[in-house]
């Protein structure tokens, strides 16, 4: 399937990649600075969390700001980063829906449950929505 003309539109998705990679790293460093020095925070949501830095900044956030390069710059590796950076926002986002759900974590504030719930949504749907942005714009 051939890629699609240049258009002004077609650096929206590239943008929201960028702004999400950057949001994860910021995630993590307010985690670090705050919620990992909480004493509100159970010793099972501190073990969850604290298995995801590797994998969220060693792989998410570089899948979509090499992917959001490529798609910006007409490249094939954009594609593929862009398809790999979007498995990885599904797969956290059912991650931390399921632990969520199981441990109380959207029922412990409003405004607690709301920010999980949003951001846990927003990988999803994003998610999903790069693949099929890529699937049908992507450069193969």
């Amino acid at each position: 399937m051939p890629a699609k003309k240049s258009t002004s539109k077609n650096i929206i998705i590239p943008a929201l990649e960028l702004i999400t990679a950057l949001g994860i790293i910021l995630f993590w460093i307010y985690f670090f600075i705050v919620e990992n020095a909480s004493s509100s925070n159970t010793s099972i949501y501190l073990a969850f969390q604290r298995s995801f830095p590797l994998a969220d900044i060693g792989w998410l956030a570089p899948s979509l700001i090499i992917g959001a390069i490529g798609l910006i710059q007409k490249q094939r590796f954009g594609t593929v980063f862009s398809l790999a950076g979007s498995g990885a926002l599904i797969l956290l986002a059912l991650l931390d829906v399921s632990f969520n759900v199981i441990n109380g974590i959207y029922t412990k504030s409003p405004a607690y449950g709301m920010m999980h719930g949003c951001l846990n949504l927003w990988a999803l749907l994003f998610g999903i929505y790069l693949i099929i942005y890529v699937w049908k714009n992507g450069i193969f």
